[in-house]
């Protein structure tokens, strides 16, 4: 009865948590009360399933995952009309040539919970949160991590036994070298081997930064502007791809003056040179590990990159920025996502668990002094705003 009695008073206290704090996030709409809704409603419900319910919920989730990754690779996705409409699993069937059986099996680990909406016997139809999956970008995300990554996560722990629990993961010896078998290579060389991989793995990428704030995190006038001219080498922005933030940067401050330089492999800007010129950007072949060619530009930019090297290659790219500086005018700026050293989110750990099955990792305030400190470098400041998960990092010569 005892128990009974406390697990009534913790379910009302969890319950009125989570009133309070979707009655403030009503009122302000921002992302920082928004986690602290999700944060209590999670808490209400491990209250109310109590810890062996929750020990069982993690088989839950495993059969949801497996369950939706293969209904979508058999083109179950597509089968089902969107609108609302429903379909059979007999027309599912024959829509994909999955057998009828294995449809009902998996849409009752699909159904719950979602994604999917069971309207009736062996009947089902699209919900919003099913259809997310038919937008390509976002097919491009779980099937990147579904297949190249979350494996590796899976097999973790193998890995870490077969090293005595030490931290012997590197670029070429990891997780994902493990489950892929391709020990010796990089994640990316390994990626580049198959179009098709490298291709959605891209894709995916494109997805994630489409989701993340690009700008308006740094002043970039503010800051810059006072020190440049029409000559002077305002922003370099290292490892930039295709050059869509740098090309941001630019037309959100356009009373910053100066010569902006886009800077990736070479084969990057051979494939959009041009194009990225269109908009007044300078392209630049570099290899990141060679020395910087430009030298005491105001800022160089370096943007959701850093993460997927260890300290050592991160404070070779660091060191030959720090050479490149000029001591009173230039920094160094870095976009990343900041691991707080308290109360870190779910978001940061399947992120740095992703990072880890290849070599790379997610960095503290901590982590980054002491990257920039060995670099030759040193934190100035760490520029945030409120519930965004990524900030930017300023560092100037020590």
């Amino acid at each position: 009865m005892g128990t009974i009695v406390h697990r009534d008073e913790a379910l009302q206290q969890s319950l009125e948590q989570l009133i309070y704090t979707t009655n403030v996030y009503q009122k302000s709409l921002s992302d920082e009360d928004r986690y602290n809704v999700l944060m209590n409603a999670t808490q209400l419900i491990q209250t109310l399933r109590g810890p062996a319910d929750m020990l069982y919920a993690q088989f839950e989730n495993a059969a949801n995952t497996g369950a939706i990754r293969t209904l979508l690779e058999a083109g179950v996705f597509e089968a089902i009309p969107t609108g609302g409409k429903s379909i059979s699993a007999t027309e599912i069937s024959e829509k994909t040539g999955m057998d009828k059986e294995l449809v009902v099996r998996h849409m009752r680990a699909a159904t719950p919970v979602g994604p999917f909406r069971e309207v009736g016997e062996e009947q089902y139809a699209h919900t919003p949160f099913s259809e997310i999956y038919l937008v390509p970008q976002m097919r491009a995300v779980y099937t990147s991590m579904m297949h190249d990554f979350v494996p590796g996560m899976m097999r973790n722990c193998e890995f870490l036994r077969q090293k005595n629990w030490k931290n012997e993961i590197t670029l070429r010896n990891n997780p994902y070298s493990l489950v892929h078998n391709c020990e010796g290579k990089t994640a990316f060389e390994h990626l580049y081997e198959n179009p098709s991989n490298f291709r959605r793995f891209n894709e995916s990428m494109k997805a994630a930064d489409s989701m993340l704030v690009t700008t308006g995190l740094y002043p970039f006038t503010q800051e810059l502007g006072p020190l440049a001219s029409d000559d002077t080498v305002t922003l370099v922005d290292i490892g930039g791809g295709r050059g869509h933030v740098i090309r941001q940067i630019k037309e959100t401050e356009p009373d910053l003056k100066g010569r902006f330089i886009l800077q990736d492999q070479a084969s990057v800007i051979e494939d959009n040179g041009d194009e990225i010129q269109k908009y007044g950007i300078e392209a630049m072949g570099h290899d990141f590990f060679k020395p910087q060619p430009v030298k005491g530009a105001l800022a160089y930019y370096i943007r959701r990159c850093l993460h997927n090297w260890p300290n050592d290659e991160s404070q070779k790219i660091l060191s030959n920025l720090a050479e490149a500086m000029d001591r009173e005018t230039s920094r160094v700026l870095i976009t990343e996502h900041i691991v707080p050293d308290v109360g870190g989110s779910m978001f940061h750990a399947w992120m740095d668990q992703t990072m880890m099955t290849f070599g790379g990792l997610e960095r503290s305030t901590k982590d980054w002094a002491h990257l920039l400190d060995i670099s030759g470098l040193e934190l100035v400041k760490v520029w945030r705003a409120p519930g965004v998960p990524v900030g930017v990092v300023e560092a100037r010569l020590k």
